[in-house]
């Protein structure tokens, strides 16, 4: 071997190690620097738990901040509208006053003279009912069959009422109404006084259509006496006389 090459080979030798102390190390370095900061990355989310056996087994534990962050950032609770420094005041819904109890009637107080209890008052006295109108006036008309029929009532009435007395020359016209024909009066059985009344009545009405009462024959039937108002029933009938 010349003194040459052993030089040449020297420098390729001393070039080697120092790479060789430069880049392990380094690595080295680097390794323990990742592997470092892998572990901690791993042990700030786990938590040692001691498990039945005596065992340590890592679990995840949410990070919780228990303080606010230093300075003014911190959590400032909201004063509710109108509670700062009394401006507004605070809202309370209106109390209302308490209802005063009925005070008893006093029996020595004569009271008010125009409140006077009336029928359906519970203090006031039951009235009994109203008695019932009797009907008057015209029931049915039918000028073919020369038939008339109405309600009166001798208690209440000394003539005939204008809507019969309106009827009574409708019925007239009928063409049952011929010379030789009369009308027919069928009338309750009354007291002497009330059938005296009631024929005049009809009487007279007839009269204001030039009717006499020679045309007029009135016959009594049997009725509830007990009614205020009776049926009045009127119709032609033929006769040889004539009218």
């Amino acid at each position: 071997m010349t003194g040459y090459e052993f030089t040449e080979r020297g420098k390729v030798i001393i070039i080697v190690l120092i790479i060789a102390i430069l880049v392990i190390p380094a690595s080295v370095i680097a390794f323990r620097v990742w592997s470092s900061s892998s572990s901690s990355d791993d042990n700030s989310h786990q938590v040692s738990q001691q498990t039945p056996d005596g065992s340590q087994h890592n679990e995840q534990e949410p990070v919780v901040t228990e303080s606010p962050p230093p300075g003014d950032t911190g959590f400032d609770p909201v004063d509710p509208p109108g509670g700062g420094d009394n401006e507004h005041g605070s809202f309370d819904p209106p109390v209302e006053p308490p209802e005063e109890p009925d005070e008893p009637d006093d029996p020595d107080d004569p009271g008010d003279p125009d409140d006077t209890d009336t029928p359906g008052d519970p203090g006031g006295e039951e009235q009994p009912p109203e008695p019932d109108m009797p009907e008057i006036g015209p029931i049915s008309i039918d000028r073919s069959a020369g038939t008339m029929h109405f309600m009166f009532a001798p208690e209440l009435q000394e003539s005939l009422d204008a809507d019969t007395i309106t009827m009574l020359g409708d019925f007239i016209t009928s063409p049952r109404n011929t010379r030789d024909s009369k009308i027919l009066i069928e009338i309750p059985v009354l007291p002497a006084a009330q059938t005296t009344a009631l024929t005049l009545a009809i009487a007279d009405a007839f009269s204001q259509y030039g009717i006499s009462q020679r045309s007029l024959t009135f016959e009594a039937y049997q009725a509830d006496l007990t009614n205020s108002s009776f049926e009045i029933i009127m119709y032609f009938i033929q006769t040889s006389s004539p009218k």
